[in-house]
């Protein structure tokens, strides 16, 4: 069992990428859970999503402890993680610009959310060429957001 915890605040779209990971997930035949902890629905409150999934049926989903955290802002939550993903600054494992990569592929940060997802893709190892992604991406801005999960997903840490 693979326990995920996607955490950020409010208006960083931290719902639609948990959704998206997860309906792409359950696509590819995981059973999967995914519980949700916000203080309230305004911008700029700590949001986590809470994702389990399995190969079987999955009898507790709570998170202890994550495999993979994907923290996006500092006022997310720090849950001990085996790998740690985060934007510029909020942690020591894994750091990835994501708002700034955003804003200069895409002209926007929150675009950053989605080269995120992708990262998350790869560092779990799913193959994104077998998903109808489009499908599963909120209607506006799709290429942009197809784009985006391509350019995390292909994302090279250590590239010089």
């Amino acid at each position: 069992m693979k326990r995920i915890v996607i955490t950020g605040i409010g208006g960083q779209s931290v719902r639609s990428i948990s959704y998206i990971f997860a309906m792409a997930l359950k696509e590819l035949g995981f059973y999967v859970t995914l519980l949700f902890d916000y203080d309230s629905s305004i911008r700029n409150q700590k949001i986590t999503g809470l994702l389990t999934y399995d190969g079987k049926p999955i009898e507790n989903p709570m998170i202890d402890e994550a495999d993979i955290l994907l923290r996006l802002h500092q006022k997310g939550d720090q849950l001990i993680a085996q790998k740690t993903l985060c934007d510029t600054g909020l942690c020591t494992d894994e750091e990835v610009p994501f708002g700034m990569m955003g804003i200069e592929k895409f002209g926007h940060a929150i675009f950053g959310n989605m080269i995120a997802l992708g990262r998350l893709f790869r560092l779990i190892d799913l193959d994104i060429s077998h998903l109808e992604l489009e499908r599963l991406l909120p209607k506006s801005y799709v290429r942009e957001n197809l784009k985006a999960i391509q350019m995390g997903f292909d994302f090279n840490l250590y590239e010089d």
